[in-house]
């Protein structure tokens, strides 16, 4: 069973944890209570295939931003979460983008550092990571009549930034198991194509054009159209020859065969 480690990242209130606990527990909390950050590991069938999906639920507050560690950089997928009602929720997210856009450079240049290292080894191996999945997820799509966030602006927050978009609703369970398993699907690619650049292709053969067209030579680049009439009278010339040669040898035969009859009838006689 493939596992894929997913970091929830977003400010202070916007409803990461309720997103995590109604994927995990089907539960929705109204009550709001700040996470410094915990773990929860859940099993989802995505396209017919098990997958382990360990979710880290991190702080939003600022304070605890500090608190980042190697290993939730390190995740294959992030999804970062603002609040439609609350614009500020959304710019908030610049700081972690900025964060995901340099472990993705990192990510880079350690995987042609180990190329570079390992040598002609590297081909029979899967080198580094691919580089991070991360989607944008406007929650609080219920609340309508407060709605201050179009889904236009989002949209197109998430192309400016590369990644995928939706809006969800931790308390009507809107696009909560279709956004997870968006980001699987994505992470399953994002691999796909990392394991491609690792294997080597073999050689491809490239076989001469076939071409019926009669070798062109410097006569040919002067005087085109000339060589082409000459070309035309010699296959016609020889077309022409043959059948008059077989004509001639039958005619020589014919008249020997003649001659041949009319001694015997002489001797006849």
């Amino acid at each position: 069973m493939d596992k894929i480690s997913i970091t929830i990242c977003g400010d202070g209130g916007c409803g990461k944890s309720s997103i995590t606990l109604r994927l995990v527990h089907s539960q929705w909390i109204h009550e709001y209570d700040p996470t410094i950050e915990d773990s929860y590991s859940v099993t989802r069938n995505v396209d017919g295939l098990p997958y382990f999906l360990s979710i880290t639920d991190t702080a939003g507050q600022e304070e605890y931003r500090g608190l980042w560690t190697a290993s939730t950089l390190k995740s294959d997928a992030f999804l970062l979460v603002y609040d439609i009602t609350n614009p500020s929720s959304l710019e908030t997210l610049d700081y972690f983008m900025d964060m995901i856009n340099m472990e993705a450079e990192q990510r880079v240049e350690d995987n042609e550092r180990l190329r570079k290292e390992l040598g002609p080894q590297a081909a029979r191996a899967q080198i580094g990571m691919p580089p991070p999945v991360k989607i944008l997820a406007g929650n609080k799509c219920d609340l309508k009549d407060d709605r201050a966030v179009t889904s236009r602006d989002g949209l197109e927050y998430a192309r400016k930034h590369g990644c995928g978009f939706m809006e969800t609703s931790a308390r009507e369970m809107v696009n909560i198991e279709e956004t997870f398993s968006h980001l699987v699907r994505r992470v399953v690619e994002a691999r796909r194509v990392h394991c491609q650049q690792d294997t080597p292709r073999p050689p491809q053969c490239t076989e001469p054009a076939h071409t019926t067209a009669l070798p062109r030579t410097s006569v040919d680049a002067t005087v085109d159209g000339r060589t082409r009439s000459r070309v035309w009278r010699f296959i016609k010339r020889r077309k022409t020859t043959e059948p008059y040669e077989q004509v001639q040898e039958q005619n020589a035969m014919a008249r020997t065969e003649k001659q041949t009859r009319k001694h015997c009838l002489c001797c006849f006689r």
